[in-house]
Formats: C-alpha cells, structure tokens, sequence
C-alpha cells in the first residue's frame, strides 16, 4: 500500500482538518507552483487535486462546512497579485476569485459567516514598502457560490505596518499523526 499523502511529495506546509473530521487538506508550494491536496478522512483516500502556478499555501476550513479556503500569491516582492479558491469537498465545486493587486498571506474563518482575508501588496510609489490589511467577507449561505459572488479588489480594511501570524503548527506531524490513527505509515 502506498504511503498517505504523496501528492503533496512529504512536504507539505499546512494541514488542516475539517471541523467534522470528515476531510483532510494539505497544501504543498515550491519554487511559485503549488498543490493542495483533499483526503477523506475515513480512508486517507485522494478526493481533490488542486494544482496553481502561485503559492497556495495558507488553508482553512469552515468551522461547519466542508468548504475550504485557500488563498493565493504570487510570491513577487514588487509585483503582488493572487486570489482566493473555495472547494466544497464534499461535492468538489470550486470557485476562484482574483485580485491582480494583492496577494493572499493568511485565511481564517472567524465564524460561519465571516472569512478574513489578509492582503499584501506593494506601495504604488515606494516598492520598498508592503501594505497589509485584513478585511473581511460577511455572508450567509459559503456554498454554490458563482465566479461573481465576491470581488476581492472591492475589499479593504484597515493597514497594518506588521501583523502577527498564527503559528499554523507541524503539517508534517498532523500527517503522520492522522496516518497512525488509520494504521498507516508515514515518514
């Protein structure tokens, strides 16, 4: 049997698990290029693979749905631009939204209704200096959504000089250790 969670090549750099323990998610970014992969949970099976030409490393999923947020950059000091995917895990509808300004450092589900974005982007007369904000996105229903249901460019809020991130813990560990609990190996 093959060893879980290959398709993110043991190096993955984060790991979350869904809020009803159903799914699986790991995101994997090398050189501008990144893989997410979805696992059920139930048997560490594939079910999605996402493939980007941007880092698509911050994850989250909804704390009640099996919906993932998965934001995007492009990794360029003086150019920025990204966006933000949505996958359902369970049906495997997927949305993407771009921002061709910003990109996306960090996801995070601060309820079922409110997603927190925060944007970086380079000061358009000072390529030295970065902007941060964090705005957030309000709705009711996170499922189905349309290619048209949120505009990312419309989105602002207030400027950080430095955020703090969240230490997103051991993805590695998380793995091996959700591996075990299948009785499978991994290393």
């Amino acid at each position: 049997m093959a060893e879980p969670f290959s398709e993110v090549f043991g190096n993955a750099d984060q790991a979350v698990v869904s809020a009803d323990g159903k799914w699986i998610a790991a995101s994997a970014c090398w050189a501008r290029h990144s893989r997410v992969a979805v696992y059920r949970a139930a048997d560490l099976s594939l079910a999605h693979l996402l493939t980007f030409t941007e880092e698509a490393e911050p994850i989250a999923f909804h704390p009640a749905l099996p919906l993932l947020a998965i934001g995007l950059d492009n990794g360029d000091e003086y150019f920025r631009a990204g966006g933000l995917t949505l996958l359902e895990a369970d049906t495997g509808h997927r949305v993407d939204f771009t921002d061709p300004g910003r990109g996306i450092d960090l996801v995070r589900w601060l309820d079922p209704r409110t997603l927190e974005l925060t944007f970086r982007a380079v000061d358009m007369h000072n390529e030295y200096v970065h902007h941060v904000c964090r705005p957030t996105v309000v709705r009711d229903d996170w499922r189905g959504l349309t290619p048209g249901a949120l505009d990312l460019t419309a989105l602002d809020g207030p400027l950080f000089d430095d955020v703090a991130y969240p230490d997103p813990g051991s993805a590695r560990e998380l793995l091996r250790s959700l591996a075990e609990q299948a009785g499978r190996p991994y290393s």
